[in-house]
């Protein structure tokens, strides 16, 4: 994956990442990735968006774990 920006978003008191990017094998298509932080910090929710649609994707154990580790090194931006 090739993430090139990081949103932070509070919706209802809860924050939201929306990361850009892009899959290797589709160096054409832009996905978002949304992330939702609980209340403790913990992940309550990931997403994955192509054009606003959900992809309904299962993101594998190190492709969350580079996402977790994008958002938090842009925690400050957006």
């Amino acid at each position: 994956m090739i993430m090139d920006y990081c949103e932070r978003e509070i919706v209802d008191g809860r924050v939201h990442f929306h990361i850009g990017l892009q899959f290797e094998d589709e160096p054409d298509s832009l996905y978002v990735a949304e992330l939702e932080l609980k209340e403790d910090g913990s992940v309550q929710e990931l997403k994955l968006y192509f054009n606003g649609f959900d992809c309904k994707y299962k993101f594998r154990p190190e492709e969350s774990d580079a996402l977790i580790r994008y958002a938090a090194e842009h925690r400050n931006e957006g």
